[in-house]
């Protein structure tokens, strides 16, 4: 004997994928450890350094100490802030910075003096002349930085072009070329760029994001292994990894599905602790009828983040599909736990489903997790007797169509849980 009832067709449905932010609430803060340095390397005492975020009118005023050193908290992490570095007898240095996401970075900046003698062949590199004013590679680079916060890229490029040619030895001149180039998508000279910044400083980190990202969208994988390589070795990936996440997001929203897999890929390589990108991939092998796949990149996520509600959601998904009861229990019992209300809303329409499939043991596993769920849920308990009664456990389906009665004795069902339990009788 079978009983049709709720005639539901909501199945557990891939969930629409949304962007990592790079400041999530948890992870906004960001630290800048800066140290000002003169062009031999030599700390700078007393610059007084303004940090204010573009296009508030707020700023905080820091000092270098004897060691050239000062440090930045920023609460968001996704500002941009200019820095205004300022000290008598050197040229002021006016550069907008990126704060890292939930640590702190480490970052050298480099004052040239506003009067030095000439070099033997002219001016010092990034050096002023005999009349104080700043080198001509020093102004182009400010007239970049100044195009560039304008919004205008082409003459930021030609400024910053101009300056690394007229002083190979500016690293910021190259970082900030490889910067706009990455932005205007042409990776390659992007890349070049970045190496060229990284020549002369090694240790700067914006140029080795850039040649990361820049290898990496020029498709050229072996490079960007190399360039992920030293930036893990600084521990300065969570940037990175977030950007491509955001990447596969947008891939995914716009229904590239295998870029977006290609891009979740690429972050696990990078970060392979992140949590995201499993769950992305979890969802696409789901929707892709995958169970196998999607059990897999589930329980990657929940072995790094062991209650991630949607993971598990997934991982029962991708048991029940491979016919792995034992898994899918499991993952129910601690879903009941954390997350009662997708329990007794989804779960149970799921449920109603496989009931009306005629898919009855699958309905009982579901139906029995509601039911533990929310004891006085009547439908449940009604759908779950009629599914035991059908199944051969009499006894147990009895006790269930009893408390629909007791819950809801006017229900529409009520008669043909009373026309049941008397046929028993």
């Amino acid at each position: 004997m079978r009983v049709s009832t709720i005639g539901a067709t909501v199945v557990i449905a891939l969930v629409v994928m949304f962007a990592v932010p790079v400041t999530a609430p948890a992870q906004q803060a960001g630290r800048i450890a800066g140290t000002v340095v003169t062009t031999d390397g030599k700390p700078i005492e007393g610059v007084r350094i303004t940090i204010s975020p573009v296009g508030l009118d707020t700023e905080v005023v820091k000092t270098t100490n004897k060691k050239g050193k000062f440090t930045v908290a920023h609460s968001d992490a996704a500002m941009t802030y200019t820095y205004t570095f300022e000290k008598e007898g050197y040229q002021t240095l006016v550069l907008e910075v990126n704060p890292p996401v939930g640590s702190t970075e480490s970052r050298k900046f480099q004052l040239l003096p506003t009067a030095a003698a000439p070099a033997e062949s002219g001016e010092a590199a990034g050096e002023a002349g005999s009349s104080g004013r700043a080198s001509p590679a020093v102004r182009a680079y400010n007239e970049g930085v100044e195009a560039q916060r304008l919004g205008d890229l082409e003459s930021a490029a030609e400024h910053y072009r101009e300056a690394s040619e007229l002083d190979a030895e500016l690293a910021a001149a190259h970082t900030s070329l490889a910067a706009v180039l990455l932005a205007q998508k042409n990776y390659p000279e992007a890349a070049t760029e970045a190496e060229a910044a990284l020549a002369v400083d090694a240790e700067d980190v914006r140029a080795m994001q850039i040649r990361f990202d820049a290898y990496r969208l020029a498709g050229d994988s072996e490079k960007a292994d190399e360039a992920a390589k030293e930036l893990r070795k600084i521990g300065n990936l969570d940037d990175a990894a977030k950007r491509i996440f955001n990447e596969g997001a947008d891939a995914f929203n716009e229904g590239d599905i295998a870029t977006a897999q290609s891009k979740f890929q690429q972050v696990i390589q990078l970060a392979p602790d992140m949590v995201p990108p499993y769950v992305a991939l979890a969802q696409i092998s789901l929707a892709q009828g995958s169970g196998s796949e999607a059990l897999a990149m589930a329980q990657a996520a929940l072995e790094r983040d062991p209650d991630n509600e949607r993971a598990l959601q997934i991982a029962y998904d991708g048991a029940r599909m491979t016919g792995d009861e034992e898994t899918a229990s499991n993952v129910l019992d601690r879903l009941v736990e954390l997350d009662p209300e997708w329990v007794t809303s989804t779960l149970f329409t799921h449920a109603a489903k496989l009931y009306n499939a005629n898919q009855l043991a699958s309905a009982i596993l579901e139906l029995e997790a509601v039911v533990k769920t929310d004891p006085e849920l009547a439908k449940a308990q009604y759908l779950l007797g009629v599914a035991l009664f059908n199944s051969g456990r009499v006894d147990e389906g009895r006790a269930h169509l009893e408390t629909f009665l007791e819950l809801a004795p006017d229900d529409p069902d009520a008669e043909i849980a009373r026309g049941i339990l008397s046929f028993e009788q």
